[in-house]
């Protein structure tokens, strides 16, 4: 699923980037300091026309994401002519698209995810909005589902008029606005108050999940507790996970690695440590077994940095259930290439 609750253990750089310049001792000519970011500095000074040079500056931001984020969002505040400016509106909006961008490679989803954006505000705020509100020519459509995870960070609460107006009316437009959009703005709106839409998608998929057969059902409910987990009701989503685990289990239907590794996040993210563990139990028994097919298998990285597991890690059966999802390989076996969430 994707994490949500804990933010990663980022570096702590930024303390150094935004402490103020040390003082020299009396009497002992100093070294002008060097700027904490030289390539980012260097294409500010430029002309700033060159394309590799700005690509530059934003990977070396963004090596420290947190760091990076909060000198600019510094610089922002400062004084400055309007080439500099300029040119900080800039690395905005690229240091931006390129974090939102690796995230969603990253495979892991997580409330804070997108929090060392922040120092950014307001700027960064209106950019997305802007994206996604007044999409300009450049940025795809079929994008803008991908802006919703960092404006749910970004704006925990409603912006009020006229953009809240505008975001529910994007939602409500089912004529000319793709499902997977309408679907991201109803768990957006939900957070800020709005339930309507997102109650509306739960009340259908509580009725689907009685019609049909039992692997219809099953589907169904594995798509409910996607959309209880994606509105932070992890409670329910856990119960939802429980329910259609013991009716695969009547019907003789396999679930996925990921289908326990989701339930074992929503249990966790509800504090219920016992019941997580154990249905990441029954996903590592799933990634053990030869009779699953390793492209539905997980990835460790995710059992080793899912902020979202955190609770789970100290706890003394989570090592023994790592070890018993990735055994040791046999020799000269060739990687495979596994889903991330």
């Amino acid at each position: 699923m994707g994490l949500r609750s804990r933010c990663r253990a980022w570096p702590c750089r930024w303390l150094l980037a935004l402490a103020p310049a040390a003082t020299g001792l009396p009497g002992v000519a100093q070294e002008p300091a060097a700027p904490p970011w030289p390539q980012t500095e260097r294409w500010l000074q430029s002309d700033q026309a060159a394309r590799p040079a700005l690509e530059a500056a934003v990977a070396e931001l963004l090596l420290d994401p947190p760091a990076g984020c909060a000198w600019l969002g510094a610089q922002l505040r400062a004084e400055a002519g309007p080439e500099r400016r300029k040119g900080l509106t800039a690395l905005v909006a690229h240091t931006t698209l390129e974090f939102v961008r690796r995230q969603r490679e990253s495979g892991v989803r997580f409330v804070g995810q997108y929090l060392p954006l922040q120092p950014m505000q307001p700027q960064v705020g209106d950019f997305l909005f802007g994206l996604l509100l007044d999409t300009p020519d450049w940025f795809p459509h079929t994008h803008r589902v991908r802006l919703v995870p960092a404006l749910r960070d970004l704006q925990p609460v409603s912006p009020g008029a006229p953009r809240l107006g505008r975001v529910l009316a994007l939602a409500e437009d089912e004529e000319r606005e793709p499902e997977p959009l309408r679907g991201a703005l109803a768990c957006l709106l939900w957070q800020w108050g709005l339930p309507e839409l997102a109650q509306q998608r739960l009340d259908a998929l509580r009725r689907q999940s009685t019609e049909g057969d039992a692997e219809d059902r099953l589907r169904v409910l594995l798509e409910l507790a996607e959309l209880q987990y994606e509105l932070r009701e992890y409670r329910a989503a856990a119960a939802t996970h429980r329910g259609l685990q013991a009716m695969a289990r009547n019907a003789n239907l396999q679930l996925k690695p990921i289908d326990f590794y989701q339930a074992a996040c929503a249990h966790a993210l509800a504090g219920e440590v016992d019941r997580a563990l154990d249905a990441l139990d029954a996903c590592a028994a799933l990634q053990a077994s030869p009779e699953v097919d390793s492209s539905r298998k997980l990835e460790r990285s995710l059992f080793d940095g899912d902020p979202e597991l955190a609770a789970l890690r100290p706890h003394p059966r989570f090592a023994g259930i790592v070890a018993r999802a990735f055994p040791a390989p046999p020799p000269g076996a060739a990687p495979v290439e596994r889903p991330r969430r």
